[in-house]
């Protein structure tokens, strides 16, 4: 009890209001001195979404769901929020299913391998031309501005076609989850922060990329430190140069006239770097990590506009809430539910309840709606 309690985020007074006993009774429970009745352990088993099963056993079982921690030390405290956990739950839980189905309608399943493999020794230009090569995209010219949205669905319909599984959700806040990912085959997870920006996805969804082929899921917030001692900061360091690489090639970036002609010493603006990262459909912060790569850029200069950087972002955000608030419409409840889960893992589900392998009630469990609105997210899954 007093696991399940602490790994699912919750502090014992929070515990106990929302268990609706006394915080001396929860306290007996977890030291064993007296006993939930069965209404109560189910009652604690749905507030801490663990199988009531789990709950029954005489002690915690051993890596359960465990969740790598790849952020800055400075964010990181003693529990994770319990609405993160509970969405690091649903991936587990989704994978879970295609697992299953995997056994019993194996036509409605994608191709499951995931046959791209990485290590430290690879260098990011290296790693990320392997990462466009295995989804299948081709260098070509860089032209005019691409929609961020639009990019971002064309990499993660390539990446989900090579049997990842991407997941969103917009309930847990940007300053505790930019991304993490799950390297565990058949079926690894992607998970991205829904509240982050097209553009803060696209790169999020690449460096998760790079953590499957390092075969080192967890949790990040996609930070860059000054000293790469801890093996954690080196692999986020290597991971966002991957995600540059990838997003932004060599010889396209390098075709942009003003870029070919910087200088490791080039004092780029705010303004300027705005200007050429709207080329590549990529934040600010991302094409200043490429440029220092390339040497058309500098630490010095990186660390200098960094809270600048992280200032615009947020002014950014919160003028994007106030639209968001001001709008009258907005994408429909079944938009954002086939968003969340992945329309590849909706896809899957739904081929295989009109194969006739999973029941009515099965397909709604799996989908997380009501019998009745199937019809309705079905006319939103592309497959």
């Amino acid at each position: 009890m007093a696991w399940a309690r602490a790994s699912s985020g919750y502090e014992p007074k929070v515990a106990a209001r929302r268990l609706g006993v006394k915080a001396d009774i929860l306290d007996s429970w977890e030291s064993g001195k007296s006993k939930p009745t069965i209404k109560q352990l189910r009652k604690a088993a749905k507030l801490y979404k663990r199988p009531l099963a789990v709950l029954l056993l005489p002690e915690p079982p051993e890596d359960f769901d465990a969740l790598h921690d790849f952020r800055r030390p400075s964010d990181i405290t003693q529990h994770l929020s319990p609405t993160l956990l509970s969405e690091f739950r649903r991936a587990i839980s989704q994978r879970e299913v295609l697992l299953e189905l995997a056994d019993v309608a194996p036509g409605a399943v994608p191709d499951n391998e995931f046959g791209l493999s990485l290590s430290l020794n690879v260098t990011p230009e290296d790693a990320g031309n392997r990462i466009r090569e295995y989804v299948g995209f081709k260098t070509e010219k860089v032209g005019g501005r691409p929609d961020p949205r639009s990019v971002l669905n064309t990499w993660m319909t390539a990446i989900e076609e090579q049997g990842v599984v991407v997941i969103q959700s917009s309930r847990v806040s940007l300053q505790e989850m930019r991304g993490f990912s799950i390297a565990e085959w058949p079926f690894p997870v992607i998970g991205l922060n829904g509240a982050d920006s097209p553009r803060g996805k696209l790169f999020t969804l690449l460096h998760e990329i790079a953590h499957l082929a390092l075969k080192a899921g967890g949790l990040c917030d996609l930070h860059e430190s000054r000293s790469t001692q801890l093996l954690e900061d080196k692999t986020e360091h290597y991971c966002n140069r991957t995600a540059a690489a990838a997003l932004m090639p060599e010889i396209q970036v390098l075709a942009v006239q003003a870029i070919q002609q910087a200088q490791e010493s080039t004092e780029w603006s705010l303004e300027e770097l705005h200007e050429l990262s709207s080329r590549f459909a990529v934040s600010s912060e991302a094409l200043l990590l490429r440029l220092i790569t390339l040497k058309k850029a500098s630490w010095d200069l990186y660390w200098a506009l960094k809270p600048q950087i992280e200032k615009r972002y947020e002014e950014a955000r919160e003028r994007a809430r106030i639209r968001q608030r001001a709008q009258t419409g907005g994408p429909s409840y079944y938009v954002i539910k086939v968003r969340d889960i992945g329309n590849s893992y909706a896809a899957t589900v739904l081929d295989a309840f009109h194969s006739r392998a999973i029941s009515s009630l099965d397909v709604a469990s799996y989908l997380d709606i009501k019998y009745d609105q199937l019809p309705k997210l079905e006319k939103v899954v592309f497959r």
